[in-house]
């Protein structure tokens, strides 16, 4: 019985795995699209199996138990399945938060960038909001430079038309007049022609009348003189003492006569050598008849410091210092006085320094310009004698400023038509009375050129200076003066200028800086151009605007 049981139980499981495999072969298609009959016969023969078998229902059931197995593991595939959806589902989620994450963070990101960007786009419309308020501020002052540049030239403009106006006027009132005067001339000499015509008969006539009682006249005086002068010599024949008292009357009266003509001309000799001035001198301080009392306590002064107002390279102004106390102590250290030299280029304090030694050294002084001596002619060299002549009088020592020395102290005595004739002999004058040291004179010549200079005349120099131009130091200075004196002092009229606040001492400093090669002079006209300007704009206030168009106006045209 076990073994039949086994058997019997075999016979299902081999039939349901014959039904399977039999239902397994059904399924199959044959690719060739044959019909096979033994998958039927199989499966037939499987069922008959089954049927013959006492288990035929657990092969069912086996069946059953199959597919509830493979529903089992669908159902567990659907939820491994779903498992993994939510598993994935999950991960998506943490992925979408970080993607969240990200954005936030990519969100601030931008924001700051936004912001940065925002904060460079402010800088950049600030920048250039800078830049244009620059920009108008340069139109403004381009602006105001140009005004006053086409305010200059129409200016100089109709100053040189109502010049020539005015020349054109003189040149026909000189024409008008002239012809005016000729017409009258003309008239004159003819109506005077004429009634000389109509009159010289009667004029003839008169003269023969008025002749002839001259001659009686003249004959009836000789006739008396000669017989008074018998009558006298009668007297004095019959009187001895007579005669002698009238030939003494008459030696007497000789020499009365010509000892007073020699007298004044000696007088006025001296008078002219003590009072007049020579027309060689343009200025000068000598008076003869002032008394001398530099005995007295209260009028013996100090050595003036003649440096105080003259502004100089420091070196310079030590050197001129020391020639200077040298040379107002030669008479009182019984030394002779020292010639020198001033050059250097135009407007450098050369004609001033001179000007102020002669002026406060308590010498007498003359100034004279060496262009004087050429409209002179030949009168020159004896003009030049007597200044010489004139100045060896003083009593207290003369300083003899020649300014301009070079017109008539330069080369060319060896040339031929290099200097004439009058220009030689004044030289040779020159040459003449400063050949040896001087006790009474003491010479400064003023000179651009000095290389133009006769080498007889460079040998009597006993030093010489060059005056520069000016540097960065004493140009601040000098600015500072001359802004001082012309816009910031009122005039005598009382008109006042009032200076901006940003004309402060950076800009004085950068003034100084921008005119650099200018001389004093030139610096001096500079501060008149800003007082010109300002009472031209009419205004009382100088800017910073106008200050910076008149400096770029001088610069460009420093000459003028």
């Amino acid at each position: 019985m076990p073994l039949q049981s086994g058997g019997r139980q075999s016979v299902p499981q081999e039939g349901a795995n014959a039904l399977a495999n039999a239902h397994s072969e059904d399924t199959k298609i044959d690719v060739a699209g044959r019909f096979d009959p033994a998958n039927l016969e199989r499966g037939a023969t499987a069922l008959t199996a089954i049927d013959k078998s006492d288990h035929a229902h657990l092969a069912f059931d086996m069946v059953s138990m199959q597919e509830k197995t493979k529903h089992l593991e669908i159902s567990r595939n659907i939820e491994v399945a779903k498992t993994d959806k939510l598993r994935a589902e999950a991960q998506a989620c943490a992925m979408q938060a970080q993607e969240q994450q990200k954005t936030i963070s990519h969100v601030a990101d931008q924001e700051r960038e936004t912001a940065q960007m925002r904060a460079q786009l402010e800088h950049a419309s600030q920048q250039k909001k800078l830049e244009f308020n620059r920009d108008q501020l340069d139109y403004k002052l381009n602006r105001e430079n140009e005004q006053f540049m086409q305010q200059e030239k129409i200016r100089l403009g109709n100053d040189a038309e109502m010049e020539e106006r005015r020349r054109e006027t003189m040149r026909l009132r000189a024409k008008l007049d002239q012809d005016a005067a000729l017409d009258a001339a003309k008239i004159e000499a003819q109506g005077a022609a004429q009634q000389e015509r109509e009159n010289i008969e009667i004029r003839l006539r008169q003269m023969r009348a008025q002749k002839a009682e001259e001659r009686k006249t003249r004959l009836s005086s000789i006739e008396e003189i000669f017989t008074g002068l018998n009558s006298g010599a009668q007297a004095l024949y019959e009187d001895r003492a007579k005669a002698v008292a009238v030939i003494a009357g008459l030696t007497t009266l000789a020499f009365g006569v010509y000892g007073a003509r020699a007298s004044v001309r000696v007088a006025s000799a001296v008078l002219e050598q003590h009072l007049n001035r020579p027309p060689l001198v343009r200025e000068t301080s000598r008076w003869s008849f002032r008394p001398s009392i530099t005995w007295l306590p209260w009028a013996k002064n100090e050595t003036p410091n003649i440096m105080q107002n003259i502004i100089l390279e420091e070196k310079l102004a030590e050197r001129l210092q020391w020639t200077t106390n040298a040379l107002l102590r030669a008479q009182q250290n019984g030394t002779p006085f020292r010639h020198l030299m001033l050059h250097g280029a135009p407007g450098t304090g050369k004609t001033l320094f001179a000007r102020t030694l002669a002026r406060q050294s308590g010498l007498d002084y003359a100034i004279m310009s060496g262009g004087d001596l050429g409209p002179l002619g030949r009168d020159g060299p004896n003009e030049l004698h007597k200044l010489f002549k004139w100045a060896h009088n003083s009593r207290r020592g003369m300083v003899l400023f020649i300014d301009e020395a070079d017109s008539f102290l330069r080369r060319g005595r060896g040339g031929t038509g290099a200097m004439s004739e009058d220009a030689r002999n004044a030289l040779s004058v020159f040459l003449h009375h400063t050949g040896t040291e001087n006790m009474k004179i003491a010479i400064i010549l003023a000179t651009n050129v000095p290389r133009v200079l006769d080498t007889a005349v460079l040998d009597r120099i006993d030093e010489d200076f060059e005056f520069p131009l000016p540097a960065y130091d004493q140009r601040l200075t000098m600015i500072r003066m001359f802004v001082d004196y012309y816009v910031c002092r009122p005039t005598k009229k009382g008109r006042g200028i009032e200076m901006d606040e940003q004309l402060d001492d950076a800009f004085m400093a950068n003034l100084a800086h921008r005119t650099e090669g200018m001389s004093g002079r030139q610096l001096a006209k500079l501060a008149l151009a800003f007082q010109s300007a300002v009472f031209g704009s009419g205004t009382q206030r100088l800017t910073l605007g106008l200050a910076d168009t008149v400096l770029q106006w001088r610069l460009a045209n420093p000459s003028v």
